[in-house]
């Protein structure tokens, strides 16, 4: 049997989609999905970069530069957003595969596939949030879609709000796809399925956190 990756089926049907995953000789599409979000994720993160959303650090400081500095500086700044724009998703795709393939007796093409859709659900967050951060000015960090917006009000350490950040409606999609994903190719429990899945997003969960708050 012949698997066409389909990353909207997977996040919207995903038994069907995993259950068809589970029997597949053969994988198709799966570098060109793979290109495709990479695409989607390095416009939408020039769009970003263009605008100056999360650009404070460096508008506040303007009065520092002679105007062919901060154009300079700017150009760095959209570089930077591009250049995250590929390496986030290729190191989540490949860094998360890699503990599945480690924890789960399954297919790493398999395992990629899966990783796909939820990159794809990722991805989906990051453009719903867009007009929120260019048309209200939102913060990435306090997104109205994840537990961030709540954490200023529960305390002032920045590495609190943005491990809270890393709880959103869309993680919480990204693990239950997750999860019934490497159950549909697996034989263990559902249990300890879950708790595999939450711990691996809590070790990615704290590790961002942790770059927040080394790059503030």
């Amino acid at each position: 049997m012949v698997y066409k990756s389909n990353p909207l089926k997977e996040i919207f049907q995903p038994k069907i989609a995993f259950a068809q995953l589970r029997e597949a000789e053969r994988l198709k599409n799966v570098a060109v999905v793979a290109l495709i979000l990479l695409f989607f994720n390095v416009v939408l993160s020039l769009l970003r970069g263009y605008f100056g959303i999360d650009a404070e650090d460096l508008t506040k400081h303007l009065d520092r530069y002679t105007d062919e500095q901060f154009a300079f500086l700017q150009l760095l700044f959209v570089l930077g957003h591009v250049f995250g724009g590929i390496c986030i998703p290729l190191l989540f795709l490949f860094v998360s595969s890699i503990i599945f393939y480690l924890l789960f007796d399954i297919c790493f093409v398999k395992l990629l596939t899966i990783q796909l859709a939820i990159l794809f659900i990722f991805l989906l967050e990051d453009i719903i949030l867009f007009p929120f951060q260019l048309f209200l000015g939102v913060k990435n960090l306090f997104s109205p879609f994840s537990l961030g917006v709540w954490g200023p009000y529960i305390t002032k350490h920045t590495f609190i709000w943005a491990l809270l950040r890393t709880v959103s409606v869309f993680s919480i999609w990204a693990i239950a796809v997750q999860i019934i994903a490497l159950r549909s190719l697996t034989e263990k429990p559902v249990q300890r399925v879950a708790m595999i899945v939450i711990a691996v997003y809590l070790f990615f969960g704290v590790i961002i956190s942790s770059l927040y708050k080394l790059s503030i």
